[in-house]
Parts: C-alpha cells; structure tokens; sequence
C-alpha cells in the first residue's frame, strides 16, 4: 500500500493546495482518471476543516490495488454533519456530496482527542477507463 500526506494551515487557500497535492499523487499512480471527484471531495474536507474548526490539518491518501482513501485529520472532536439544505441555500452540501459519490465514507475519533474523516473510492474502473487496463 501507498500513501503520501502533507500538513495544510487553516487558510482559505488550503483546499487548492489539496487539489494540487493529490494531483501529483493520482498521475504517480495512473490513477488520474479519478482526479476530479477526488479532488471535489477532498476539497469538501478540507474547507470544513477551514471553516468549522479553523486549525491545521493532516491529509493523507492511501493507494490500495482497487480503491484510493482519502483522510483528513483535525483537532476537533465534532464530527461532520449531514444537513438538508434548501434549494436556495450557499452552503451544507459537502457531506451530501461526499455520500453520494464515495464508495464509502465515515469519521473516526483518535485516542488522542480529534478526528479523522476519510472517504474512499473504488478505482479499478478509472484505471480501466484511462489506462484501458
């Protein structure tokens, strides 16, 4: 298995330096056939972490044969809320997003104190689909 990770500041610009890191990390991998949903849900992650606890953060993706985790560690012990936005509303479809489109996903408490939430996508399809694997 193969992993990367970076620490990112609370800062508006972290989700872009999200996107950009696992980028690199995708093409090393032949694996960027699934760039623009993983970034769209890392991104998500990220800007929660920036708006709702406003510390920095760990990111890490792991690369397994069939499947990609995305993981984003803060020092919050809340873990995120799915919420029923109204069609007029701006913001509180992060989660929403990241149900729909990951495989799976969920959060984990660490021992010592903070979470972690990650999501995973299935990328046996994307290699075949780039890479005609």
């Amino acid at each position: 298995m193969e992993s990367v990770e970076t620490h990112l500041p609370p800062l508006p610009n972290s989700s872009a330096t999200a996107r950009a890191f696992l980028r690199e990390a995708l093409k090393t991998w032949d694996l960027d056939g699934f760039g623009d949903v993983t970034e769209m849900l890392t991104t998500e992650l990220v800007s929660n972490v920036v708006r709702h606890v406003g510390a920095p953060m760990t990111l890490r993706a792991w690369r397994t044969p069939t499947s990609i985790r995305v993981e984003v560690e803060d020092p919050s012990d809340e873990p995120p809320v799915k919420r029923s936005p109204g069609p007029l509303a701006e913001r509180g479809r992060g989660v929403l997003l990241i149900d729909a489109l990951a495989n799976e996903w969920g959060t984990e408490r660490r021992a010592e104190g903070g979470k972690t939430v990650w999501f995973e996508i299935d990328v046996t399809t994307a290699t075949e689909e780039v890479h005609g694997d």
